[in-house]
């Protein structure tokens, strides 16, 4: 069975303004906490690494 070697980590950072109200923080929190968000996330990064042929033979994960 072949065996993955990691080559690269990439860290997306996502940030607020420090003055963002509570309640707006919060629907910030719960979205990027949702299922939705984490789908998108993922079809953003394959349709980005399938515009590289280069890159056809790399598995990607994405977590949290």
């Amino acid at each position: 069975m072949a065996t993955t070697v990691v080559i690269d980590e990439l860290h997306l950072t996502i940030s607020i303004p420090d003055d963002l109200p509570d309640a707006r923080r919060e629907e910030v929190r719960q979205t990027l906490a949702g299922d939705d968000f984490m789908d998108q996330l993922r079809q953003a990064v394959r349709t980005a690494t399938e515009a590289f042929p280069e890159l056809a033979a790399v598995r990607v994960s994405l977590t949290r």
